[in-house]
């Protein structure tokens, strides 16, 4: 385990011992710092992370206002000229832990306005706060090709199962849920911005593609079922690790 992980598991700690400066000072620290040592982090940076941040802020307001500060920081960089995908990936991941999808509509917004091209990158990124603040329409115009875009992610899903199965490798079964669920969740998004504009033969198409796409019945199974009952990819992936509980302690 790296220095960057071992920092972010300090913090973890140091919130449930009550030292709340501490916590804080280790998830700057690894916000800040993390992929400079560990590149691998990234994900666990904008989703682990925030998450303990935002456990931590519940009992220490101050670390609200700290990650509101680095958000702010980042938004006015992002408008100052130094634009990238990551950095808005950062500042949406940071919105949408915070609970604020109008700061990122906002953004986006702006990019829409200064800088198109680069608001093109970042339009994946900005749809879920698009669809919650009901911006359909700018949401409408980043997505051209409906079916295009299903198609696509449906091929992340086919790609990672098939390396999977080449594998053999059944622990991998709760990443295949994850992608499972946040394919769902991706699907829900375009189809609910053509849903609200009325756009019903687009709507058939996308939800028809959205299993057409993908390339084993069980993936089309577990898709079908995460739209008829959502939540029950994540009772899967529960099970799964209850299971795994229980073959360890064999």
């Amino acid at each position: 385990m790296s220095q960057a992980h071992d920092i972010l598991e300090r913090a973890r700690n140091a919130r449930l011992a009550g030292k709340y400066e501490d916590a804080l000072r280790d998830h700057l620290w690894f916000h800040e710092h993390a992929l400079e040592e560990d590149p691998g982090l990234a994900g666990v940076r904008l989703s682990f992370a925030l998450r303990d941040w935002i456990y931590l802020a519940e009992q220490f307001p101050l670390a609200r206002r700290a990650l509101q500060a680095i958000r702010d920081r980042d938004t006015q960089r992002i408008l100052n000229g130094a634009a990238t995908l990551g950095l808005f990936q950062d500042v949406s991941a940071i919105n949408s832990a915070l609970g604020d999808d109008r700061a990122t509509h906002e953004l986006f917004t702006q990019l829409d306005i200064q800088l198109p091209d680069l608001a093109k990158d970042c339009a994946d990124l900005a749809l879920p706060a698009l669809v919650a603040v009901e911006d359909f329409q700018l949401a409408r115009r980043y997505l051209p090709d409906p079916v295009a875009r299903i198609t696509a992610l449906a091929t992340r899903v086919n790609d990672f199962a098939a390396e999977m199965a080449k594998r053999g490798n059944t622990s991998s079964a709760p990443q295949l849920l994850a992608f499972v669920l946040n394919y769902a969740k991706e699907v829900r998004l375009v189809v609910e911005v053509l849903r609200r504009l009325g756009e019903d033969e687009e709507v058939a198409k996308a939800s028809s593609a959205a299993l057409e796409a993908l390339k084993s019945d069980a993936l089309r199974d577990a898709v079908q079922r995460e739209f008829e009952n959502p939540g029950s990819t994540i009772a899967a992936m529960v099970a799964h690790a209850k299971g795994e509980g229980k073959e360890d302690k064999q």
